[in-house]
């Protein structure tokens, strides 16, 4: 009697299918799975062809703005050059942006334009988006989220020479610039008569699809601008960028609390941030013309001998340094100190112990270094004097140090100047103290740094000051802004 299969039993056929079957659908995943291989490859190679392509225009681009800019300075004489702009081409918009010079006087009550008119833009866009575009002498990369400066636009102000130097390049046409090579030719160039202003703000406005990369370019490299309206935010969703170039006025010192060029400037290592809360972002005049003037005209000519026992009236002083304890009785007029060198604070510090009615003041100018160990106040019945009683100033290579933790200063300093980075770790002056110091006053300086805690800051801005920060007599020439502002027109062709 035979023993019965049971319907689980497998012939040796149905294993031979099986098998089969396995080895077909292993091949079937093999294969998918380099497909996949080979469809992810393709993608990283097709992302690097791309960047690689994008990279090599972009060169050509820099290139470009060489070349358009060799061509403004030879005249009529045309230059040559192969442009790689990919296999569709770059656009040329001669109006696509535009620019305005003007001048305002310091109370806003008066504008006048200087200069105003289009300016020319090259431009490539590739399938992801990225643009990359030649623009007023800038080569812009834009991604939509990112703008990056490749190539500096042809405009700069110095401080040191108060000159505004702009070049304008526009373009005759709108066209289609096709890869291969090309043809720069000048056409006409346009000079703005108007060569300086005199005690004028003076204001460049850009409008542009790339407004984030002149934006750019005015924070970090422009020189001494100080930016109006950025590009986007607030009232403005145009793109139109707006700077300022110089000084501010100085008849508007201490109308805040701390003035330095940027709230970058202020920094604390005590890990809770620093305490000031009154900032304008404002440049003033550096006193070093000014200091060295009074330097030179109080040098033997000074009226009173400086005693460090007793009050000092008012009066005019001069010193090679302030070394020690100072106090004034301002019962009857000011107090001008003048000082060759550094301030040293010891013992009681400087102070005011007479006020009279509280109209007079007690001013120092040093063109050293300011090391305040000890207390600059008022005193006794003059405790609750105007803020501006006591006014320290420096020049722009000044630095201030508060270094006592126990110490107060109530008063005004000035001490502005471009001459220190903060970046790098240079501040102009360093609350040093351990965190006992009070501080109740103003500044105006490059840059503010608190090794430690505070006990008390209170930064107290004149709402209607009347500080006269440069003594009668002492005022400075006019300022003078120089303008070179160069309008070309350019034509670029294929050959």
């Amino acid at each position: 009697m035979s023993a019965s299969r049971g319907v689980g039993t497998t012939t040796s056929r149905e294993r031979g299918q099986s098998t089969l079957m396995g080895v077909v659908l292993l091949i079937g995943m093999v294969a998918a799975g380099s497909l996949g291989i080979f469809l992810v490859a393709g993608d990283a190679i097709t992302d690097a062809e791309q960047q690689s392509e994008q990279e090599r225009i972009e060169q050509a681009f820099v290139e470009l703005s060489n070349s358009i800019s060799s061509s403004a300075g030879s005249g009529d004489v045309s230059q040559s050059m192969e442009l790689h702009a990919g296999d569709q081409g770059a656009i040329a918009h001669h109006d696509s942006a535009t620019y305005k010079v003007w001048t305002q006087n310091y109370n806003k009550t008066n504008s006048t334009i200087v200069a105003n008119g289009s300016i020319g833009t090259i431009e490539y866009k590739d399938d992801d988006g990225t643009k990359i575009a030649y623009e007023g002498g800038a080569v812009f990369r834009e991604t939509g989220r990112q703008t990056r400066v490749l190539s500096s636009p042809w405009i700069d102000y110095n401080h040191e020479t108060s000159t505004l130097s702009f070049s304008v390049f526009g373009l005759t046409e709108d066209k289609t610039i096709n890869s291969g090579d090309i043809t720069i030719k000048q056409t006409n160039v346009d000079r703005e008569p108007t060569n300086y202003i005199q005690n004028d703000h003076v204001f460049v406005e850009i409008h542009s699809e790339y407004c984030r990369g002149w934006q750019q370019y005015f924070v970090e490299q422009a020189g001494d601008t100080t930016l109006q309206e950025p590009c986007y935010g607030g009232g403005n969703e145009e793109g139109t960028v707006k700077v300022r170039l110089g000084y501010n006025d100085v008849t508007n010192a201490f109308s805040s609390g701390a003035a330095v060029p940027s709230e970058d400037n202020i920094e604390s290592g005590t890990g809770n941030g620093h305490p000031i809360d009154d900032i304008e972002e404002a440049e003033y005049t550096p006193l070093d013309e000014t200091i060295q003037q009074m330097v030179t005209e109080y040098d033997g000519n000074a009226s009173e001998n400086l005693s460090t026992t007793s009050s000092n009236s008012g009066g005019e002083y001069y010193a090679e340094e302030l070394d020690g304890s100072y106090d004034f009785d301002l019962q009857n007029e000011n107090a001008t100190v003048v000082v060759n060198g550094s301030v040293t604070t010891d013992g009681d510090g400087i102070t005011v112990s007479g006020c009279g009615n509280g109209e007079y003041t007690l001013s120092i100018y040093a063109t050293g270094d300011f090391s305040l160990h000890d207390d600059v106040k008022p005193i006794g019945d003059c405790e609750d004097a105007p803020i501006e009683t006591i006014q320290l100033y420096g020049t722009s290579t000044s630095s201030v140090d508060f270094h006592d933790s126990s110490s107060t200063f109530r008063g005004l300093l000035y001490v502005a100047s471009d001459k220190f980075n903060p970046d790098n770790g240079d501040y102009q002056i360093n609350f040093k103290g351990g965190g006992g110091m009070t501080f109740e006053g103003a500044i105006i300086a490059n840059s503010i740094y608190f090794k430690s805690n505070t006990n008390y800051v209170e930064m107290a801005g004149l709402e209607d000051s009347e500080v006269d920060v440069i003594p009668e007599g002492y005022e400075p020439a006019p300022q003078l802004t120089y303008l070179n502002l160069t309008e070309y027109e350019i034509e670029i062709k294929n050959d």
